[in-house]
C-alpha cells in the first residue's frame, strides 16, 4: 500500500532540449522533498541537450514517440499503469493533449499544467490559431490547477480564455544560485576584449526578436559587440541580416552552450529583445551572475523581474532606437553586481520557489 503522505508525481516533457521549461522541471526533480514526493519523469523521447542531467534517483519512462500526437495511447497507458497522485505537464502541445485525454484517465489522479508562455500571443503564430484559442477556452478547464510563471500570464488566461482564477496559481521560476555560481566559474568565456560585451541567449526564432536586436546594434558604434547563444530555424536569416548590416565584426552567432553562465558572468550587459515571453529564465540567470539586463517590456513577465536601476532597465516594446539608447545608458550606469545577485536570490531562490510548488502539490 502506498504511503499516504508520499505523493507520486508523473512529470511529462516532450524531450530534454535546452529550454527554460526543461530547466524548471529538472530543478523540481532535483529538489523536491523525497520524504513527501516520488517524482517520475515521462519523456516522449529521452534525448536532447539536457539528457543525462536527470537526478539518478528519478525513474525515466521513455515513450519513444516521434511526436506528441503519436504518443496518445502510450500516454494513456503509462498514466493508467503508474496510477500517480498527480500528473504535471508543461509546454503547450503536450498540455492540450493531456487535457483532451483527461476524460479517459483515472479520476483519482489530479492534473496540473504549467503554462510556459503568454498564450494569446503565442497562439497567433500557430498554423490554426482559432483552433488553439478554442481548445484553450474549452479544454484547458479539464486541469485541476494551472501554474503560470507571472501575473501577466494569469491575467491573459482569465481575460482571453475564461479560465477560473481559483484554478490558477502564480509561481515564479526557480533560480539555483549555487549551481549557477559554480558553473559560471567552471570555464572561461571567450568574448571580445576592450569592448562593451552584450549577450543574448535563446532559440533562434521570431519570438526572441534577434532581428530587432540586430537593428539596435546598427545604432551602436564599434565599442559594442554582441554574442548570441542559441540555435534554431532563423540561423540563416540572421546570418544574412548580419551581413546586410555589415555587423560581421561585432556580432557572433555562437551556437548552443550547455553552460551559458561563464558568458553571462563575463558579459557587461545581458539583452532581451523578445516579442513576448512567459517568465524568461535567462534574465533570472544573468541577474544571478550579477549581470544587469536591458529588455523590451514586451507581453509576459519580464517587467515583473526587472526593478529599474537595480538589476536592469526595460524599454518600450520593439523601439530599437530606444533600445540602443538604453544600452548606452546601462553601459555606464553604476550597477552593483553583488546587489543584483542578492536581489535575485531573495525573490527567486530555489527554497522559496520549490516550497511554493510543494504547497501547490500538497494542497491540490
Amino acid at each position: 500500500m502506498k504511503h499516504l503522505s508520499k505523493k507520486k508525481i508523473l512529470f511529462f516533457l516532450p524531450l530534454l532540449n535546452g529550454g527554460g521549461a526543461e530547466r524548471v522541471v529538472l530543478t523540481l526533480l532535483k529538489h523536491l522533498d523525497r520524504n513527501r514526493f516520488e517524482p517520475i519523469l515521462v519523456l516522449l523521447r529521452n534525448e536532447g541537450h539536457y539528457a543525462g542531467m536527470v537526478p539518478h534517483d528519478v525513474e525515466i519512462i521513455d515513450l519513444q514517440a516521434t511526436q506528441a500526437r503519436n504518443a496518445i495511447f502510450k500516454i494513456i497507458k503509462v498514466i493508467r499503469e503508474q496510477k500517480p497522485d498527480i500528473v504535471f505537464s508543461t509546454l503547450a502541445y503536450l498540455n492540450l493533449i493531456i487535457a483532451l485525454l483527461r476524460p479517459l484517465l483515472p479520476r483519482q489522479t489530479l492534473f496540473i499544467a504549467r503554462e510556459s508562455n503568454t498564450v494569446s500571443i503565442r497562439n497567433k503564430g500557430e498554423k490554426y490559431p482559432r483552433l488553439f484559442d478554442w481548445l484553450y477556452r474549452h479544454i484547458y478547464q479539464n486541469f485541476d490547477r494551472i501554474v503560470t510563471q507571472a501575473e501577466f500570464m494569469k491575467k491573459d488566461l482569465i481575460t482571453n480564455y475564461g479560465i477560473a482564477p481559483e484554478k490558477m496559481v502564480v509561481i515564479y521560476n526557480p533560480v539555483d544560485i549555487q549551481n549557477i555560481t559554480e558553473l559560471s566559474e567552471k570555464e572561461p568565456a571567450t568574448l571580445p576584449q576592450n569592448v562593451c560585451n552584450l549577450l543574448a541567449v535563446g532559440k533562434l526564432s521570431p519570438q526572441k526578436g534577434f532581428d530587432l536586436l540586430l537593428e539596435a546594434m546598427c545604432r551602436l558604434d564599434e565599442r559594442y559587440c554582441l554574442t548570441i547563444l542559441g540555435e534554431g530555424n532563423d540561423l540563416e536569416a540572421l546570418q544574412k541580416q548580419i551581413e546586410a548590416y555589415n555587423l560581421q565584426n561585432r556580432v557572433t552567432l555562437a551556437g548552443f552552450a550547455k553552460n551559458p553562465y561563464p558568458y553571462m558572468k563575463a558579459a557587461d550587459l545581458f539583452v532581451l529583445s523578445s516579442r513576448y515571453e512567459g517568465l524568461p529564465n535567462v534574465v533570472l540567470e544573468a541577474n544571478a551572475c550579477g549581470t544587469p539586463v536591458v529588455a523590451f517590456a514586451s507581453p509576459g513577465g519580464t517587467a515583473e523581474i526587472i526593478d529599474e536601476g537595480i538589476n536592469g532597465f526595460t524599454v518600450a516594446p520593439f523601439d530599437t532606437e530606444a533600445f540602443a539608447e538604453t544600452i548606452q545608458k546601462a553601459a555606464t550606469y553604476p550597477f552593483d553586481a553583488e546587489k543584483i545577485a542578492r536581489h535575485t536570490a531573495e525573490r527567486f531562490a530555489i527554497s522559496k520557489i520549490i516550497g511554493a510548488y510543494e504547497e501547490a502539490f500538497r494542497t491540490l
